[in-house]
């Protein structure tokens, strides 16, 4: 997939770079990114973590944009599309000094337009703690519908589990969209 730049007002999005490492760093220590997290945080370190973001790119399995600030280029966030099957699974992440700002509600809905047209995506889903009400409120404002709430094995202790909200964006109408599979001979919808 070729790697994509947007700008969209005091937005800009790009592709994370192997220079992002402290910012990342940084993000992998914050207890409110580690909280609100649905699956572990794997990688061991900031590189580990960076290289899979890059990766994604040239294998097209994901798009992660480092989320920065259209003026002054400062790194505000994270914000991830997994493809597969041609749906797609959003994720994201603002710094502590980003929260509050419409970051996360502005970026997923630059990302959520692009990958619609660009991707051709038939769907895209956001799962988040049902106890992250903020991230509620970013799915809702981005016209993300609550679909439904799962329990899942907690990734931070195998004996409990927790609520996670899956929440389900479609394409806007008349907006061609890949089929998945198990979609009628994979054509495309209009």
């Amino acid at each position: 997939m070729e790697l994509m730049e947007i700008t969209a007002g005091a937005l800009h999005l790009r592709p994370w770079r192997p220079g992002d490492a402290e910012v990342v760093a940084s993000a992998l220590r914050d207890p409110e990114i580690l909280r609100g997290a649905v699956g572990p945080v794997t990688e061991p370190d900031e590189r580990a973590w960076l290289a899979r973001r890059i990766d994604g790119w040239a294998d097209g399995s994901s798009a992660s944009f480092a989320v920065a600030d259209a003026t002054s280029g400062g790194v505000l966030g994270h914000i991830r599309v997994r493809i597969a099957g041609g749906a797609g699974e959003v994720g994201y992440w603002t710094l502590p000094e980003a929260r509050g700002r419409g970051v996360a509600s502005g970026a997923l809905g630059v990302v959520a337009r692009w990958a619609f047209s660009f991707l051709e995506l038939s769907r895209l889903d956001l799962r988040h703690a049902a106890e992250n009400v903020a991230s509620c409120r970013v799915a809702g404002k981005n016209g993300f519908a609550l679909t439904r709430l799962l329990t899942e094995p907690s990734w931070r202790s195998r004996e409990r589990a927790v609520e996670v909200h899956l929440h389900t964006l479609l394409p806007p109408a008349g907006r061609a969209a890949r089929r998945g599979p198990g979609d009628p001979a994979g054509e495309k919808s209009g």
